[in-house]
Formats: C-alpha cells, sequence, structure tokens
C-alpha cells in the first residue's frame, strides 16, 4: 500500500475519493459552465 507519509492523515485519506469528486466536475459541471457562457457571449447584441 501507498503510504503518503508527507501528507496529513485527514488528507491522506480524502485523497482516496478526491477523483471520485473531480471526475464529475470536470466531466459536467466545467463544461456546463463554459458552454452556457458561450452561449449568453455570442447571442449577445454587441459582442465587439
Amino acid at each position: 500500500m501507498y503510504t503518503a507519509s508527507f501528507l496529513p492523515p485527514i488528507l491522506m485519506y480524502a485523497a482516496s475519493y478526491l477523483s471520485s469528486i473531480f471526475v464529475p466536475v470536470i466531466g459536467w459541471v466545467v463544461p456546463s459552465v463554459v458552454f452556457a457562457f458561450l452561449l449568453l457571449y455570442i447571442e449577445r447584441e454587441d459582442i465587439a
């Protein structure tokens, strides 16, 4: 088993489930926010 002795114990245990949080955030939340911003930006009347 990999032991990250340089990390505090709370972060060492938290790191095991961070991927299950970051994968949906990067895959769903970030693109949704970017697409919503781009849609609102390109639909504005005064882009230039």
